[in-house]
């Protein structure tokens, strides 16, 4: 029996009885072919391996809301990114002020690049990278920071989620710009997503350059890594959330 999605068991499939191969007689020789339920279960795998978090799993381009003329230009920009892949020299830097829908834009490119292209991908937070490499570095620690890192160096598709959400230390900065650089070097796509940009949004509160938070030199290593896309408009969570929240009670 195969297991579901929902984690209940499904019937086996009719063409190969859930062994995930056909076998066919050719010229007199059996020969076993790949049935296209075991294509289906391993791109079920992979994007459950890309550790996308459950509230962004059914983000897609279908129900990403286009509230301002920039994310529609956004949105199109990643279908062109998706339809182009693997044949991209860069990846995606999707810059502006929280509620933009920037998350839901880049886990629906990862989620649609694993289930049309068959891509490996991981997403990964950002504060969340920097607790994992901090607690690399105690005395204690169960895992070295090379263990703690191959999984995000090596992967064919990276989404680096809230860039800039929480500033490092300086030797912490030096670990995550060797992230960045050994992925630039392996030629290995990147898309990262931050409330910071390169001009401060002082409408949106925000005081601090992309810069400023991850220093000069991962600023730069991303300008070659990455195809910067403005994200504007009126905050999703405000303007439509809220109101959805408001109707329930």
């Amino acid at each position: 029996m195969r297991e579901r999605e929902d984690g209940r068991e499904s019937s086996p499939c009719t063409i190969c009885g859930g062994s995930g191969w056909v076998l066919a007689t050719v010229e007199g020789r059996k020969a076993a072919t790949a049935c296209a339920c075991r294509e289906g279960a391993i791109r079920s795998e992979r994007l459950a391996a890309a550790q996308i978090p459950e509230r962004y799993r059914a983000c897609n381009f279908e129900n990403f809301n286009e509230l301002h003329a920039s994310l529609a230009h956004a949105k199109n920009r990643a279908l062109e990114f998706v339809d182009a892949y693997p044949a991209v020299e860069a990846g995606l830097l999707l810059l502006g002020p929280s509620g933009r829908g920037k998350t839901h834009l880049a886990c629906a490119t990862l989620s649609e690049l694993v289930r049309t292209k068959g891509a490996a991908g991981l997403y990964i937070d950002f504060s969340d990278l920097l607790m994992k490499i901090q607690t690399s570095f105690r005395p204690d620690a169960d895992a070295s920071k090379e263990s703690i890192l191959h999984p995000y160096s090596d992967v064919e598709l990276l989404v680096l989620d809230a860039l800039g959400a929480s500033k490092p230390h300086p030797w912490v900065l030096d670990v995550l710009y060797s992230l960045l650089n050994t992925r630039y070097n392996r030629r290995r796509i990147t898309i990262v997503t931050s409330n910071f940009e390169d001009e401060p949004d002082r409408d949106a509160g925000e005081r601090d350059r992309l810069e400023d938070r991850v220093g000069a030199r991962i600023r730069s290593r991303l300008s070659e890594m990455c195809l910067q896309i403005a994200m504007r408009g009126d905050d999703y969570r405000r303007t439509v959330v809220q109101g959805q929240i408001r109707t329930r009670f």
